[in-house]
């Protein structure tokens, strides 16, 4: 998700941020996509495009503006090289080198192969199975404080209509802006001191109702949610799960993010929607710029840029060194640090799995969640580490890779749990969106 830049000038805050979005992360992840397939491998992600991304990257003022800025960010690299060669600077100038290289790839691959238009490319990796594209509320409105339950209908129902439009079907699932959830209670406006208590729908009942099948949640709300039964799925062309078996009910009161769970919050005659959690072990791993792998010391550092070109030639060196103490960035040392933190990575994911199955006795899921921007634009290194545990994932042939709508068809029952209300904010709660400085 960006918010709409269009029209709203260029930079800090205007169309250079869908600009840097694009050149660093969704015509990469394309081109990491586009690579494994031709090598033979088979990718899976599921991949939320909002509406208010999918509109902005459909109109043909990105698309000239985008060239333009492409142009440019090709021009300024030569100006360094140049200059880089005449100061006799020869790490810098191989580095200027790369980003004409990596520039010039970039806008080959949005003329000439994607004849403009990023979101025909999504469409094709979709039809093939290798992306399942899920959408978001239309505005990206944070669903729990929204006034009333129509608010969160018209953000589902025009969000289902713009993907519709941009991809050709309606998506099976949904990306709860900022992982927002609210069950079905009694609710009170927060800001109006008088108001009357009004009952309003749990998010799945009203996500149910527009045929959404799945959404994603934090595992702090999982963690803290009760479990109130089994459910086995009845797969019908609508997806109306309303079938109960009391006599399968193996519930241990324990709850884990390796598994998928309908969310029920009115009980007895709620409607459900499956919800997949985030498996923390594995998020904080890539998240973390301190733990994680971005914050490897030879990657390159997003803050520091070069005057007046803006491209960057340092390396993150240690995350808590002052700009002006970075070292410079060496591209071909680059390639052993990913490999070796994918296979790390691939063997956490193993080792998840394998105690998941020692304790629960039954196989599990890794719901990996991540903001798209994070690899390539935050962590430029980062869709080629996708690319490599792709790879490894496959070559090994002991994880299978999946989509959410895959993984939901191939299971048989569920347990049922009751969300509490909350997010994948500070705290798990609204406090991010709804405070002192924001009452107003």
């Amino acid at each position: 998700h960006l918010p709409y830049v269009l029209n709203h000038g260029t930079w800090p805050h205007g169309t250079d941020w869908l600009h840097e979005a694009s050149t660093g992360t969704y015509i990469p992840l394309l081109q990491v996509l586009e690579e494994l397939l031709d090598e033979g491998y088979h990718p899976k992600i599921t991949l939320g495009i909002t509406p208010v991304l999918a509109e902005q990257l459909s109109q043909p003022a990105f698309q000239e503006s985008f060239l333009h800025y492409i142009n440019q960010r090709i021009l300024s690299a030569r100006k360094d090289e140049r200059y880089f060669y005449r100061i006799k600077d020869n790490v810098r100038q191989h580095t200027a080198q790369f980003w004409i290289e990596h520039f010039s790839n970039i806008k080959n691959r949005f003329v000439n192969q994607y004849e403009r238009d990023i979101l025909k490319q999504f469409r094709i990796f979709q039809d093939n199975g290798s992306v399942e594209l899920i959408t978001c509320g239309a505005t990206h409105g944070y669903f729990p404080l929204l006034g009333y339950d129509q608010n969160i209908r018209a953000q589902i129902s025009l969000a289902l209509e713009i993907h519709q439009k941009h991809f050709g079907k309606r998506p099976n699932g949904i990306w709860l802006p900022e992982c927002g959830y609210r069950p079905h209670y009694q609710w009170k406006n927060p800001l109006q001191s008088l108001a009357q208590e009004t009952e309003r729908l749990g998010i799945e009942e009203i996500l149910s109702d527009f045929g959404i099948k799945f959404f994603f949640t934090d595992s702090a709300l999982l963690f803290n949610g009760e479990t109130t039964g089994v459910q086995r799925i009845i797969q019908t062309n609508d997806w109306n799960y309303t079938q109960l078996y009391e006599e399968e009910t193996f519930l241990s009161g324990k709850r884990s993010p390796c598994d998928i769970y309908f969310v029920q919050s009115q009980l007895g005659e709620g409607k459900q929607c499956a919800v997949f959690a985030r498996e923390p072990k594995t998020a904080s791993q890539v998240w973390s710029g301190i733990m994680g792998y971005p914050g490897d010391p030879f990657y390159l550092e997003f803050h520091k840029k070069n005057f007046p070109g803006g491209h960057r030639y340092w390396r993150v060196t240690d995350s808590k060194l002052d700009l002006g103490k970075k070292l410079l960035y060496s591209p071909e040392i680059i390639p052993q640090r990913i490999e070796n933190q994918a296979t790390h990575f691939v063997s956490l994911i193993n080792s998840v799995l394998t105690n998941h199955k020692e304790y629960f006795g039954k196989d599990g899921i890794i719901c990996a969640q991540y903001d798209s921007e994070l690899f390539g634009h935050w962590w430029f290194e980062g869709p080629q580490f996708l690319k490599s545990i792709f790879k490894k994932i496959e070559r090994e042939n002991k994880i299978q890779l999946t989509t959410a709508s895959e993984e939901l068809n191939r299971r048989k029952t569920l347990e049922v749990v009751a969300l509490p209300e909350g997010s994948w904010g500070e705290g798990n709660n609204h406090q991010v969106w709804l405070n002192e400085k924001t009452e107003w």
